[in-house]
């Protein structure tokens, strides 16, 4: 996501998913707080675990640049979707 994203989530067609990485948890709850802050409701805020997830996000800047491309826009962001909990793979 760009800043604008980053600092107005509320601004964007809808929900969103901001990561949380490191192996503080007191910086965690921190970072928390300020994107509650910035808008950004827990259910939104996905804490990917400690500090070497943050690669991970890094890498995603990549494909950042290609959605960018296809869109023609850099004001976006993903938004982790997962199963319902009654239609977990140990059900199906």
């Amino acid at each position: 996501m760009d800043s604008t994203a980053m600092t107005a989530p509320d601004g964007l067609d809808g929900p969103s998913t901001v990561f949380l990485s490191g192996n503080g948890a007191e910086a965690k709850r921190t970072t928390g707080r300020l994107l509650t802050d910035l808008g950004w409701p827990p259910s939104s805020q996905l804490d990917i675990g400690g500090i070497t997830t943050a690669r991970g996000q890094e890498h995603f800047a990549l494909l950042f640049m290609g959605i960018a491309g296809g869109l023609g826009a850099h004001t976006f962001n993903i938004n982790v979707v997962t199963r319902p909990s009654a239609q977990s793979p140990q059900s199906m």
